[in-house]
């Protein structure tokens, strides 16, 4: 059983969404306040009725409300004929579920497995509601009015204790350990302690309790509260507080090599906690819900975690990420991008494509699928140097403009190409010729090059076949900018006096030094019309 479809309307930044699920893995990629943490508060509502932990129905506020809905309210209100209260609705359909679940109780009207909350106004307040109305008392969404219900497609109420649906919500962004870790020793407790063995440890924990109490330290502690205490006439002692048969199960929790849990790092709490989840310990849960989970991982442990992410059976995984290596670990296919709400199923890349970012995940995709404008590059050499030049005309480097200069293996060229196909997202593509146009760029990426939201530019003499030559040749061109370009890239006017293949000779087995000098220097050079052209396509 696992959740096909969700339906939202009018929660916070989710207007009207209806998405198509997978049924394993499910990851959510969008800038901050897009709307993934929205997704998995829905899906936290949905599969727990609580939110942050509390009860959703005791948690009702305006804000809740979309803002397009709750100002259309509001503004209505002013014009005094108020259009009807908002709802929330979300829903979740269910995909190999029990029958019984199966009704009409749905946005969508199908006959279908489901879950539906309802976060409406409550009729039984109508004429209070009318009357303040009428006296312009209501000033916003009327939440004190308002009832929550959750109910399965066929209209009966959910019981969560009986719901088809048991997730577990793993939050990396919070310190809140101890559900999971109390989950842990209890389920432990019975799985691996007779009913015997448990008498047997509440037995010697009531004793040792015994034994605390009537120790000479504490008697004598109790022998001074008496001498020193006078209430009515009424005796004083010190005890340990009294508690029920099972106690000491709630005293039992977790030592990590030696160190109590709660005093080992936050990367590795997180660690053994998300570990704790997916090894299943309880049967019953299908569902997992991440939110970051590379928060306070290293590489290593990040790498691991991906790895139990991909093994764990029976169970769909809804993520929240930032990472590009848990995005492409676990298939760019089952990415969803999220924009102002509006998620976008991130599908249809070329089956090589997918392969080739699994194997090999250490690039930054996730920095592709966000960026709103894109200049990829070969190398640093061609990042510093269209940064300057990009400086040099505007006086702000591209970033600030929204302009992402990213740095891809020429090998990778056509991976991220796929990837800005598919959002049609306008990329520039700054390569070099390598002396053969016809071969290294015609052929080598056709079926790209006439794509409109691809430009692909080059240095168009094959004979100045990487980026030092075409600098060389441009500033060479007269001698005044010749100077000018010795200088800048000497250290001690190193380059003042060699000949012009010398210095093409240093540049090109110091390609990262001469960009660097270059970047950093406060006089400018100039630059090819090729790299004028790539900064001039976002004007």
């Amino acid at each position: 059983m696992y959740i096909s479809k969700l339906v939202v309307k009018n929660y916070k930044l989710l207007k009207d969404v209806n998405l198509d699920l997978n049924e394993r893995i499910n990851i959510f990629v969008g800038e901050n306040d897009s709307g993934k943490s929205t997704i998995l508060e829905v899906l936290s509502i949905i599969t727990s009725g609580k939110l942050n932990g509390y009860a959703f129905e005791r948690q009702i506020k305006a804000n809740m409300f979309n803002d397009e809905a709750r100002k259309e309210y509001i503004n209505s209100l002013a014009t005094g004929m108020p259009v009807s209260p908002p709802e929330i609705i979300i829903e979740a359909f269910l995909q190999d579920a029990d029958p019984r679940f199966s009704g009409t109780n749905n946005s969508l009207l199908e006959d279908a497995c489901g879950i539906r909350v309802r976060v409406h106004f409550n009729e039984e307040y109508a004429d209070l509601y009318n009357s303040l109305l009428s006296s312009k008392e209501i000033y916003d969404i009327p939440v004190e009015f308002y009832s929550v219900e959750i109910r399965y497609f066929n209209s009966a109420p959910v019981l969560q204790r009986f719901s088809p649906i048991k997730a577990a919500f793993i939050d990396t962004t919070r310190k809140n350990y101890a559900y999971v870790v109390d989950k842990f020793v209890a389920d432990n407790i019975t799985n691996f302690l007779t009913p015997q063995n448990q008498t047997d440890l509440t037995t010697a924990y009531r004793k040792s309790r015994h034994d605390f109490s009537n120790s000479e330290i504490v008697k004598q502690l109790n022998e001074d509260v008496r001498k020193n205490t006078d209430l009515d006439g009424r005796e004083l002692t010190i005890d340990l507080k009294e508690e029920d048969v099972d106690s000491w199960k709630s005293q039992m929790s977790v030592v990590v090599d030696s160190c109590p849990f709660e005093n080992v790092g936050f990367g590795t709490q997180n660690t053994i906690k998300m570990g704790m989840v997916l090894k299943n310990a309880d049967k019953q849960v299908n569902v997992i819900i991440m939110e970051e989970p590379e928060n306070n991982l290293s590489y290593t442990n990040m790498a691991r975690l991906v790895s139990k992410v991909e093994k764990s059976e029976g169970k769909q995984v809804f993520i929240s990420t930032h990472s590009s290596y848990i995005a492409n670990k676990l298939n760019l296919q089952n990415l969803f991008l999220i924009r102002k709400g509006a998620p976008t199923r991130f599908n249809g890349l070329p089956e090589d494509t997918l392969s080739y970012f699994k194997k090999l995940p250490g690039y930054d995709t996730l920095r592709v699928v966000l960026a709103e404008k894109i200049i990829l590059v070969e190398g640093p050499t061609d990042e510093l140097i269209i940064q300057r030049a990009y400086l040099d005309k505007y006086g702000v480097l591209p970033v600030e403009n929204g302009i992402d200069v990213i740095v891809v293996d020429s090998l990778a060229f056509k991976r991220y190409c796929d990837i800005t196909i598919l959002l049609n997202k306008k990329t520039v593509i700054v390569t070099d010729n390598d002396g053969n146009i016809q071969n290294n760029i015609i052929n080598k990426y056709a079926g790209y090059t006439d794509k409109t939201n691809l430009i692909f530019v080059y240095e168009s003499d094959e004979q100045l076949h990487t980026i030092e030559p075409s600098v060389v040749a441009v500033n060479f061109d007269t001698e005044p900018h010749e100077q000018i370009f010795r200088t800048v890239i000497s250290k001690r006017n190193s380059m003042m006096t060699k000949s012009k293949d010398e210095i093409i000779d240093f540049m090109t087995k110091n390609k990262a030094e001469w960009a660097l000098r270059v970047f950093d220097s406060e006089q400018r050079i100039i630059y090819p019309e090729y790299i004028q052209n790539a900064i001039n396509e976002f004007d």
